[in-house]
C-alpha cells in the first residue's frame, strides 16, 4: 500500500479515498491539522498501489490498512473514509477501535449500507445472468459481457471487476452497530450515489454518532463545500 505521511505526531488522521479515486482526494487538507500526523493512502488497485494478485474483499483492504497502521506508534487515531473508504473504515472500526488510546471515526458519503432495490434492478440482474449464461457458449463471450455494467466498471481489469463485486455485495450495517467510538456522519444533501437514507441508517445503529448534512453538496460533499466540511471535521477532532 502506497501512502504519503506528513508530520511526526503520535496523533494520526488517516484518510481513505473512494472507489476510482486515490490519496489526492483529501490532499488539500495538508494545509490544516498541524498538530497531527496526516496519512493519505492509496488502496490496492488505485493510485500508485499495485493491483492485488487475486480479487480482494473488504476484509483484505482492512487487513492491508491494519498492516500499514501497525508500522507507526499511534496513540490517537481519527479515521476518515469517503464512499468505498467508508466501507473499509466501518469494518476497521468494528475490529480495531479498542486498539488505540483514543479512536474517532468520520464517515463521508459512505458506502456499506445495502441499497433499496426495485423491480427494474432485479430485472436487469436477471437479464445479465441470462445473457452471461448464453454467451458462455460462444467465442465472443467476454465482448458480449463487457457491454454490461457502468463505465467505471467496464474500465476495470478482471481482478478489479471481481473485487468490485465482492466489495459492493457486503452489507456492513450489521457490524456498524458494534461501533462504540465517537463518530460523525457527513453527507451531501444531493448525494444520489449513497443516498441520505443510508446516512440515517448508520446514524441509527452507531450509538455515539452525529449526522451532518451539507446542503447542495453531492457524493463528494467534502469537495463540494470544503469550508463546511473542514469546520465539521476540525470541531470533531478538537472536541
Amino acid at each position: 500500500m502506497k501512502y504519503i505521511k506528513i508530520g511526526e505526531s503520535k496523533n494520526f488522521i488517516v484518510f481513505l479515498h473512494g472507489w476510482a479515486a486515490d490519496k489526492n482526494s483529501f490532499f488539500w487538507l495538508t494545509n490544516y491539522f498541524f498538530d497531527h500526523t496526516l496519512l493519505f493512502v492509496d488502496f490496492a488497485g488505485f493510485g500508485d498501489s499495485d493491483e492485488p494478485d487475486v480479487p480482494w474483499t473488504v476484509s483484505d483492504y482492512v487487513n492491508d490498512l491494519k498492516s500499514l497502521i501497525d508500522k507507526f506508534e499511534i496513540e490517537s487515531l481519527v479515521l476518515v473514509g469517503h464512499s468505498f473508504g467508508g466501507r473499509v473504515a466501518i469494518k476497521f472500526s468494528y475490529l480495531y477501535q479498542n486498539d488505540f488510546k483514543q479512536f474517532k471515526l468520520c464517515l463521508v458519503d459512505s458506502a456499506g449500507v445495502k441499497p433499496r432495490r426495485n423491480l427494474i434492478y432485479y430485472y436487469k440482474v436477471w437479464k445479465y445472468k441470462l445473457v452471461k449464461k448464453i454467451a458462455k457458449r460462444f467465442k465472443n463471450y467476454e465482448k458480449t459481457i463487457s457491454k454490461y455494467g457502468s463505465n467505471d466498471y467496464k474500465k476495470l481489469s478482471l481482478i478489479m471487476k471481481q473485487t468490485f463485486v465482492n466489495v459492493v455485495n457486503e452489507d456492513l450495517l450489521p457490524i456498524a452497530k458494534f461501533i462504540k467510538s465517537p463518530t460523525i456522519i457527513v453527507w451531501g444533501e444531493k448525494d444520489f450515489e449513497t443516498k441520505i437514507y443510508m446516512a440515517k441508517k448508520l446514524k441509527k445503529v452507531i450509538a455515539d454518532s452525529k449526522l451532518f448534512i451539507i446542503k447542495g453538496a453531492g457524493h463528494f460533499s467534502f469537495l463540494d463545500n470544503c469550508q463546511e466540511f473542514l469546520i465539521i471535521l476540525d470541531t470533531f477532532i478538537k472536541n
